[in-house]
């Protein structure tokens, strides 16, 4: 068995042709393909090999000999080797281009075919835009700190930052003092990650930690809740022991204005992450789906009612299916709170196999909203079809399942992709969303 040849150390030129799926430029080197970061279609670059079994085909771009006229300089001094952002190099108009073709690209190949009519990509708060996020912490003693942010690309160390583009303003702000001030806790060795959530207009902080705090630690923490608004709460185990540091009722929440809706959650709920986008792709869902005053309408995967009370608003009734039960719980709390009373919610596995959960709902209804986490719908399209709902759109946050149920909605149960189209959720990175509406004649 020969020996396996050896990558050489020196920098080599390269020509980016395109992107793939997770925004490195793709190029050729001695007749082998690379995946070269920091790299542009279009571009002749100067990169060297990256070496590690985790980095087995990839380059990072070391200079840009001939640049793209794409090619934008990034805000962030990170960019690069933070994993948190993947397109800060590319102009905005070509970031959307390029989720957009891919997800064409996508349904193509996967049988369901291009959509009648595609719809403009919804793009909307570009920065500060992150309003959930899970942070790394390291106590590093070499570096005299402790490292508080996203992990580097290779996902093994935690990046050195004192700023962020993407985070929303309260907690990007603040990222040196969290840096501090666990630095200063005597169980800063045992505090593993951090979780952002972040409303309107309060923000939280989640601290996973691994043993129980000491007064110190929890003084601490309580004049650092008082000094910054930043509301703290502990988790000691699974998501169930999340806790208010001090207590009092939760304070997060965001507003639908269009819809006179205010939503409030906890904060390991699920949001969708880019506040501003999701009141434009709320606005989009109901202009697709036409409602009239007299429909019924069924929201799968329904969550905290982000979709249901904006629909309700505009039909007769809208059931919501969600499998979390406390989710449910705080869906009809949210429907309460905002007076819509023509809305009913259930709790039940919308994964599991149809003959072995009994289906909370029957009847026909007029249009189907379904919102799946990314393995997609799957074995629950039978029970869709079966609604006989004569428009189904469909909110996913991976094309590659969106695509998959595309072909069988259209090939199995007789839907036809009407319209279809990519939302700019995770601005920066090569994260694609999309929303696609489904249509019976």
């Amino acid at each position: 068995m020969g020996r396996k040849q050896r990558l050489p150390a020196e920098p080599f030129e390269a020509e980016v042709t395109a992107l793939d799926g997770h925004g490195a430029g793709l190029a050729t080197h001695n007749e082998r393909q690379l995946r070269v970061w920091g790299g542009l279609p279009g571009e002749r670059v100067m990169a060297r090999h990256l070496f590690g079994r985790r980095f087995r085909g990839q380059a990072e771009t070391l200079e840009v000999l001939e640049a793209s006229a794409r090619r934008v300089t990034p805000r962030c001094p990170y960019f690069g080797t933070c994993s948190a952002c993947a397109f800060q190099h590319l102009h905005d108009d070509d970031q959307l281009a390029f989720k957009q073709q891919r997800l064409f690209t996508m349904l193509d190949e996967a049988g369901a075919g291009a959509p009648e009519s595609p719809l403009a990509p919804l793009s909307a708060g570009r920065w500060h835009y992150r309003r959930k996020a899970r942070l790394s912490v390291r106590d590093v003693p070499a570096k005299g700190r402790v490292l508080v942010g996203f992990r580097e690309r290779d996902g093994r160390f935690v990046m050195d930052m004192n700023e962020c583009h993407t985070l929303a303003d309260p907690v990007a702000s603040r990222l040196p003092a969290i840096s501090e001030l666990v630095g200063e806790l005597e169980a800063r060795a045992q505090l593993p990650q951090i979780e952002a959530s972040c409303g309107d207009s309060e923000c939280a902080l989640v601290f996973r930690h691994m043993e129980p705090l000491s007064d110190n630690d929890l003084d601490r923490l309580q004049r650092f809740e008082a000094d910054t608004g930043l509301r703290v709460y502990l988790q000691s185990k699974g998501p169930e022991t999340v806790t208010p540091l001090v207590e009092g009722p939760s304070r997060l929440s965001y507003t639908l204005p269009a819809h006179d809706i205010e939503m409030v959650f906890e904060p390991l709920d699920f949001v969708q992450v880019n506040g501003e986008l999701n009141r434009s792709m709320i606005d989009q869902a109901l202009s697709l789906l036409e409602l009239s005053a007299s429909d019924r309408v069924l929201d799968l995967f329904c969550g905290l009612g982000n979709f249901t009370l904006p629909l309700a608003r505009h039909c007769d009734h809208v059931v919501g299916l969600e499998g979390a039960e406390s989710l449910v719980g705080r869906a009809r709390d949210n429907a309460k709170r905002n007076g819509i009373d023509n809305v009913d919610y259930h709790a039940v596995d919308l994964y599991a196999d149809p003959a072995s959960v009994e289906w909370p709902v029957t009847g026909a209804f007029d249009a189907v909203l379904l919102d799946p986490p990314r393995p997609g719908a799957g074995p629950l399209l039978e029970r869709v079809a079966a609604t006989g709902a004569r428009r189904l759109l469909y909110v996913s946050c991976n094309p590659e399942t969106l695509a998959s149920d595309a072909r069988e909605l259209i090939q199995v149960h007789g839907y036809r992709l009407a319209t279809a189209g990519i939302m700019d959720m995770f601005p920066q990175t090569a994260h694609i969303e999309a929303m696609a509406l489904f249509e019976k004649n």
